[in-house]
């Protein structure tokens, strides 16, 4: 086995060993327990437990104080100064000049000149032809109508009606329901006519439109070409050469000397004194709040074991006498 190992089996041997003890006492316990439990002796010792309190100490710190300090500059300026100078410049004056231009011209020569042109001379002439025409054209058609072939008929009245009128040769009547009565005289008749509706087919003569084409003869205007002739005045450009005297101006330098106002800025240096506030830094002793962590003694009591558990706490059921 390695080191390692051996190690690990030593800690576990350690770690399970008060597990041994605690399950043997607790199985002698029943037995004969005023007499397996044995007294265990304890012992004051003052161990030293951190606390963390908040104390005032002095620290020292470093402030700055605004103070006004003065100091110089020196400051280029520039003075203008004005100075007459002696300059030459070019100045232009106009120059009138003569010469002889040469130059070609354009005439104009107007001639008699007899040219032939074309006109275009309308004449009539008849033409025959053929156009539509509507006609209305008579055709028969055979149409179905509707006619009453019915006649008038002798019928007894019946008491209680009136006629009321006639609607298309039909006699619209009103009766009442008869009243018995055994000495009445014999009921008395009455012209009724009797409808007998029949459909028939009649042949009808419409007239219909019909297009029809027929000869005609009409008039149209045809344009002939006819030639005819006309004196025309034309204009003829001849060449001519010409020579004029042209005068024109020319721009001469010439040189001149004039007195020039300059301006010269020249440097000048003065000292100007300016103010501004410094920052001095200045050590101030304040006192500030602090945490510290501070060892206080306090008094246990510890129980004493064997010599294998001698630096351990007994367990909470076993009592001490303080």
């Amino acid at each position: 086995m390695t080191q390692r190992n051996v190690l690990l089996w030593a800690a576990a041997a350690w770690l399970l060993l008060p597990l041994v003890g605690a399950s043997a006492q607790d199985a002698c316990a029943p037995a004969c327990a005023p007499v397996c439990k044995p007294a265990v002796p304890c012992v004051q010792k003052t161990v030293w437990v951190r606390q963390v309190c908040t104390e005032m100490q002095t620290v020292r710190s470093v402030q700055y104080v605004p103070q006004e300090k003065e100091y110089t500059v020196h400051v280029v300026k520039l003075v203008p100064e004005t100075t007459t100078v002696q300059k030459e410049c070019i100045e232009w004056t106009t120059e009138t000049r003569t010469r002889e231009v040469r130059y070609t011209v354009w005439k104009p020569v107007w001639e008699t000149v007899a040219r032939e042109y074309t006109v275009m001379v309308p004449k009539t002439e008849k033409v025959q032809g053929t156009r539509k025409v509507c006609k209305m054209v008579p055709v028969k058609e055979t149409r179905k109508i509707c006619v009453d072939e019915g006649g008038w008929e002798e019928r007894p009245c019946q008491p209680g009606c009136t006629v009321r009128g006639h609607h298309h040769r039909r006699v619209v009547t009103a009766c009442c329901p008869p009243t018995p009565d055994a000495c009445a005289p014999p009921a008395a008749t009455c012209k009724v006519w009797v409808s007998k509706p029949v459909i028939k087919e009649v042949e009808v003569t419409c007239l219909r439109p019909q297009w029809v084409e027929e000869p005609c003869e009409y008039t149209r205007v045809v344009c002939v070409p006819e030639k005819r002739t006309c004196q025309v005045k034309v204009c003829r450009w001849e060449k001519q050469d010409c020579v004029k005297p042209c005068q024109y101006t020319v721009c001469v330098p010439q040189k001149v000397t004039r007195p020039v106002q300059v301006t010269v800025c020249k440097r000048v240096v003065e000292p100007v004194v300016k103010k501004c506030t410094v920052m001095l830094p200045c050590v101030v002793e304040k006192q500030v709040p602090v945490r510290v962590c501070k060892r206080v003694p306090v008094t246990v009591t510890v129980p004493v074991r064997a010599h294998h558990l001698r630096h351990r706490v007994a367990p909470a059921d076993v009592c001490c006498d303080s």
